[in-house]
């Protein structure tokens, strides 16, 4: 098994793509601003001595970037921005400055479902245009830093929808509201969810690692559902009744003064997993009734994603 190097390796996708590589027989190390086992120092901005890690590396995995889940301030929004696209230049240097005469590794970069941006019930595949705003913007210039950089080496993007686990971004806070009879639909609940489940995004992420298949692939489960089917079934894996909406006029006042933004909540993106199903990808969790059902009744366990 080959060496794996990931950038944003200690967040919640970080860290399970690194513990499930490191149970498949692969030496991963983390690229990180600060030191300790199994990490490679850096600053996230240039290529340095750490590049020299590339020379017997077989995948480079890039999953830096803040989180997006604040107010959007134009502060925020330039953190934002170039908190993806600094690392991913910085790997992009150091791949072409240093293997110069050996086969570089597969660059694999993420991105996100933000892409396509609010679409309504429109079905978008990796082969749909670029939507609008400012998440669609960010994402647009996150994958040409990328696809664009003249380091020669194989490369593939990942559109990472809604992540659903239990160690971290929406659900635990979801699945909260909804035990305390809070889990009502936001909004008019139309809006879709381009979802997945951890251990879903984690094996997409291994299968292009050991398969060094190169493109674009959305990193979502085959069956995004509306927010309102969202929420029922999380309600009735919890075992709850039903709960009155979310106002949205609510949301975006809150979005336009603590935040997070209301467009995180109320856009809608209707992403399907084209491409990875025609390489004959396969899902745990293709439906939200069988990822809620894992989430909701056999976590937390020991040893698993």
């Amino acid at each position: 098994m080959g060496k794996i190097i990931i950038a944003g390796g200690t967040g919640l996708i970080g860290s399970a793509l690194s513990a499930e590589l490191v149970n498949r027989g692969h030496q991963v190390l983390l690229l990180s601003r600060s030191p300790g086992e199994g990490r490679i120092v850096w600053d996230g901005v240039h290529s340095g001595e750490w590049a020299e890690n590339l020379l017997d590396c077989q995948t480079v995995v890039n999953l830096a970037g803040s989180p997006i889940s604040v107010k959007f301030t134009g502060d925020n929004r330039r953190e934002i921005l170039k908190s993806r696209l600094e690392p991913t230049g910085a790997i992009g240097d150091a791949i072409q400055t240093t293997c110069h005469n050996v086969a570089p590794p597969h660059w694999i970069n993420a991105s996100a479902v933000g892409f396509y941006g609010n679409r309504s019930d429109e079905v978008c595949t990796e082969e749909s245009l670029p939507g609008k705003g400012f998440l669609a913007a960010t994402s647009v210039q996150w994958e040409r830093a990328c696809l664009d950089h003249p380091a020669s080496c194989p490369k593939s993007i990942v559109r990472i929808g809604v992540v659903l686990a239990h160690g971290g971004g929406a659900f635990p806070k979801l699945q909260s509201l909804t035990k305390a009879l809070l889990g009502g639909q936001i909004g008019d609940g139309e809006q879709f969810i381009s979802w997945i489940h951890l251990a879903d995004l984690v094996t997409m992420f291994c299968w292009l690692i050991e398969s060094r298949r190169e493109g674009i692939y959305n990193g979502t489960a085959p069956n995004p559902v509306k927010n309102q089917d969202f929420m029922s079934e999380l309600r009735k894996a919890e075992s709850r009744p039903w709960s009155p909406p979310v106002p949205a006029p609510l949301l975006r006042l809150m979005g336009g003064t603590i935040g997070p933004d209301a467009s995180l909540l109320l856009d809608s993106t209707r992403a399907i997993p084209a491409a990875s199903v025609d390489h004959g990808f396969t899902f745990r969790f293709p439906t939200i009734q069988e990822a809620l059902q894992d989430l909701c009744t056999k976590w937390p366990r020991r040893g698993t994603l």
